[in-house]
């Protein structure tokens, strides 16, 4: 088991594949490439099995099985059919198959994708003369292909459903605009924001941005209560998995009593609803209840004596507002200048799709950092907020 080398890619939100690939070293991952939205990387088993546990940015751990050269139609099959597929899953595992290309020139990725399933089940009935079910819902085995100008490459899926779903979300908590656990996760690492200083979300939603970070500071692994793709393919290694499960909540219970005396993570909404919905999630999460503070309260009046602190007191804002049809259920953009007069000695960090949201708050951001919030184009932008007289000189330099 020692010697086994795996070559792996992660998918993740556009923007974050920097941050993924830090992350990823973090595991034992080496030889690290990064695409457009995602990271190639290679590892051992215990490699693959930490990077579904642990990583907060990566949408899906994808095993490399294979690559061929494609000129027609008839190749994707062909590479399909000569990988050993029984090797792999068990016949009674029910199978989906995904297809993705860049700058292919496929005529039907759909074709494609039924040819690429063709070759898996013809290779079983090869094999042992009986063929495996597919299923697109509720799949046991996930197979990825990607079709790049020249070749095809193919993927077994090692988290099954997408790592951003933690398992702590509750069915209800559906929102106008949910922003992804990873996404999320995402946001925190860029703000640079540290555990041991104070965070703060005016505009909270169910939670997300907060329950990440606290999930950091208590070292609660992102996927520690789901299960994964993994687990169910012929080379399980249980041994192996309990360990590094075993050794995810030993971390996380060695961290509770320091975490615990830092400075608390504030999360504010105006809607009620929202805030109830929060609690939930950070219980179903695994933080203790002392690990967030909420209220419900006008994000545009709240200053710092209201969050019981003090009017010194230094640390992050960090935030997902709403924004474009929805700006007119949270107030107007224009008050978000007030941050300054309130929050003095705290950076505010605000994803938006608002371009000109710099401009329009007359203040100038010490980064832009380019993401897509699903299809939405956005930035998170970065405010020291200065005292005053700081704050006026910074503005006379725009």
């Amino acid at each position: 088991m020692g010697n086994e080398h795996f070559r792996f890619f992660a998918p993740c939100p556009r923007g974050l594949e920097q941050v993924l690939a830090e992350e990823l070293k973090s595991f034992g991952a080496h030889g690290l490439r990064i695409k457009a939205s995602g990271v190639h990387f290679e590892g051992d088993r215990a490699c693959g099995y930490r990077a579904n546990l642990y990583s907060r940015i990566a949408s899906r751990i994808l095993c490399w099985l294979g690559s061929g050269r494609v000129r027609e139609d008839d190749d994707v099959y062909k590479i399909a059919r000569r990988q050993q597929w029984t090797d792999h899953f068990d016949l009674d595992k029910r199978l989906r198959v995904d297809l993705s290309a860049t700058r292919a020139r496929a005529r039907s990725l759909q074709f494609l994708t039924l040819r690429i399933k063709d070759g898996i089940i013809d290779c079983f009935r090869d094999q042992i003369n009986e063929r495996p079910s597919v299923d697109t819902v509720e799949p046991d085995v996930r197979i990825v292909g990607h079709l790049d100008e020249e070749s095809l490459s193919l993927y077994i899926d090692w988290s099954g459903e997408s790592l951003f779903k933690r398992g702590w979300r509750g069915r209800d908590d559906k929102g106008e605009a949910p922003l992804k656990e990873n996404l999320a996760a995402g946001l925190v690492l860029l703000s640079q924001w540290r555990h041991e200083q104070a965070l703060v979300d005016l505009f909270c939603g169910s939670g997300t941005i907060l329950i990440e970070a606290a999930q950091m500071r208590f070292g609660i692994a992102a996927g520690i209560q789901r299960t994964f793709g993994f687990e169910v393919l012929n080379d399980y290694n249980d041994t192996l998995w309990r360990s590094i499960c075993d050794e995810a909540r030993t971390r996380a219970s060695n961290k509770l009593a320091e975490a615990l005396k830092l400075p608390r993570l504030l999360g504010s909404d105006i809607d009620q609803a929202q805030i109830d919905r929060a609690k939930r999630n950070a219980l179903a999460a695994g933080l203790p209840d002392a690990a967030i503070s909420w209220r419900c309260a006008d994000a545009f009046k709240l200053t710092k004596p209201d969050l019981n602190m003090h009017p010194d007191d230094e640390g992050y804002m960090l935030s997902n507002p709403p924004y474009g049809e929805r700006i007119a259920a949270s107030g107007d953009f224009m008050q978000g200048r007030s941050f300054r007069d309130r929050w003095p000695g705290f950076t505010l960090c605000v994803l938006s799709a608002q371009e000109d949201l710099a401009s329009l708050w007359r203040m100038k951001p010490k980064r832009k950092t380019p993401l897509m919030n699903g299809a939405i184009p956005c930035r998170l932008f970065v405010f020291p907020l200065y005292a005053r007289a700081a704050q006026q000189s910074n503005e006379s330099a725009l």
